[in-house]
């Protein structure tokens, strides 16, 4: 997350499952939470405040930080093991990715 107007990192956590969004002062369009953050480049545990303009993107906001909690929840609990094919698709798609060229202007 970057701030708006002078686009400094502010926020570089995971989206760890433990985290709990809580209302902040008892507002319906805030939230706070605790995280251990990296943006700084040293990992420090911190705590995070967000207020929105309104309560339907506030909610919006912890449905979407839901979603990538669950996610990676099944990350954690080994659901990306590679599928039945043991990764071959994947290391067909990283083989064909290695063997990408670039152009300079003028070539053909």
């Amino acid at each position: 997350m970057r701030q708006e107007k002078t686009m400094k990192v502010i926020a570089n956590h995971a989206i760890d499952p433990r985290i709990t969004l809580e209302t902040n002062a008892g507002s319906d369009r805030s939230w706070v939470w605790s995280a251990f953050d990296f943006a700084e480049g040293e990992l420090v545990e911190t705590v995070f405040a967000l207020r929105f303009a309104d309560t339907e993107i506030a909610n919006t906001f912890k449905a979407e930080f839901q979603k990538g909690q669950k996610e990676m929840e099944s990350l954690l609990a080994g659901e990306d093991k590679p599928g039945e094919d043991g990764g071959a698709a994947a290391d067909e798609a990283a083989e064909a990715l290695a063997n990408l060229k670039t152009k300079d202007e003028g070539e053909e």
